[in-house]
């Protein structure tokens, strides 16, 4: 599989840097919105399923797309629809929000 067609995970650390460093990150939280509400990573929008193609529909395809969950597995499949729709630039944290929250505290 190249990497063209396929996402990338990553550890909270490296997400951070992604996301530090890039100023056209779109940052997806996918856990469920009583979670997403009880606190999320800032910058992060609220991503379900019935969102999705609005989402695709307004994102160029090479703008880096992060997601996180609860802790990096159903990332993974919102990860694999980006790279289904063609993005190129598709990573899934891995740890979820826990892992990606501590790295940006720390990097603070």
């Amino acid at each position: 599989m190249s990497k063209s067609d396929s996402f990338e995970c990553i550890p909270g650390s490296m997400a951070a840097e992604l996301i530090r460093s890039e100023s056209d990150v779109a940052l997806f939280d996918v856990r469920d919105s009583m979670a997403y509400r009880a606190g999320h990573v800032e910058g992060a929008a609220h991503l379900s399923e019935d969102r999705l193609l609005a989402w695709m529909k307004r994102l160029p395809k090479e703008t880096p797309v992060v997601i996180y969950c609860y802790h990096g597995n159903a990332s993974k499949t919102y990860a694999q629809m980006f790279v289904d729709f063609r993005y190129t630039r598709v990573f899934s944290v891995d740890g979820g929000y826990p892992a990606l929250d501590m790295a940006l505290s720390a990097a603070a």
